[in-house]
């Protein structure tokens, strides 16, 4: 079984470089253009889905439902695989957590994520991969033999938990994996065991990065 896990297009809030987190931010215009081109390079290269599952937040749905097109996949919406949620801090712009004093928490979350204590409301990442990891195990590995190919759309942070996991890499390199808008990492399932064969895949010509949310 090959699965497929990509981050969903772009929103207003990636664009302006605002922390989006649990926010539920719907996809601007370009993010709606890039999850067609992705469908359509999925249509290209022949592959098509025995199931899709979804974040529950309107960026993700939308980017699922424009990639399942009219072709009558089952969507499932989960919320194992919503985005981390970082509490107060959400809605601030990400290049200003180096320079306020105020936003040394979340620059902690990002620059040293093994020290990392979450704000109220917010979700340390033991908590994120937990989650990730009861999803994989209760709601991914099960499909083997029934699936052929599996699409999951979620987001920046939950993206990084699964590639985390599926390659066992430290915390300590989190942020280091990049993850465009509509990025796809393609895993292969067997005999119960992810494997990471392909990180990064886009069908499309990517901006410049500088001042776009990474989450």
């Amino acid at each position: 079984m090959y699965l497929y896990i990509m981050r969903h297009g772009e929103t207003d809030w990636n664009r302006q470089g605002l922390l989006q987190g649990s926010q539920d931010i719907p996809l601007n215009e370009y993010g709606i253009q890039l999850a067609k081109q992705t469908r359509d390079g999925f249509l290209k290269d022949d592959i098509t889905f025995d199931k899709i599952i979804t974040s529950p937040y309107l960026r993700a749905r939308r980017t699922a439902e424009i990639i399942g097109g009219e072709s009558n996949v089952p969507i499932t919406v989960s919320d194992k695989i919503r985005e981390m949620s970082f509490g107060e801090f959400e809605g601030i712009r990400m290049c200003e957590m180096d320079t306020n004093p105020r936003y040394e928490p979340i620059r902690i979350c990002f620059r040293d994520p093994v020290h990392y204590i979450p704000p109220r409301q917010g979700e340390s990442f033991g908590e994120v991969f937990a989650r990730i990891q009861s999803f994989l195990e209760e709601d991914i590995l099960p499909l083997e033999g029934s699936c052929e190919h599996v699409l999951v759309v979620c987001h920046g942070a939950v993206l990084r938990a699964f590639i985390s996991i599926i390659e066992h890499r430290e915390l300590k390199d989190y942020w280091g994996i990049a993850q465009a808008n509509c990025s796809i990492n393609v895993v292969k399932v067997e005999g119960g065991q992810p494997v990471m064969l392909e990180r990064n895949r886009l069908y499309y010509q990517p901006k410049p990065q500088a001042g776009r949310g990474i989450v």
